[in-house]
């Protein structure tokens, strides 16, 4: 099984992928942080079952990577993923709170 397909995470997050070799694309559209109102593109690559893709949002000054891997238990097929979500923090206070710039965490995407 491949990645291609809706994927919808347990915050209610739409990851949109299409699958061409080792190549993902695609859209996600943020369940949180947008309020679901924009779709930003998706890149990244795939390695047998395991997944890293990335997207940008620039109207929040943030980059998100993800990197996770694809379980299928009974049919049911999920992605399990961990992200850095990577925010802006302006220059004049970089020295102050950059080390706050950085959030990990972790979500479960299923196949829709």
């Amino acid at each position: 099984m491949g990645f291609s397909g809706k994927w919808v995470s347990s915050r209610n997050s739409v990851l949109e992928l299409k699958q061409d070799g080792a190549k993902i694309s695609g859209t996600f559209d943020s369940g949180v942080a947008d309020e679901g109102v924009m779709k930003v593109p998706v890149i990244g690559w795939a390695n047998g079952d395991r997944i890293a893709f990335t997207c940008s949002y620039e109207k929040y000054g943030t980059v998100i990577a993800w990197a996770g891997q694809m379980a299928d238990e009974e049919g049911y097929p999920r992605i399990e993923a961990k992200f850095l979500h990577e925010s802006d923090v302006k220059e004049e206070n970089e020295a102050e709170f950059l080390w706050a710039a950085t959030r990990i965490g972790s979500d479960i995407f299923v196949k829709q």
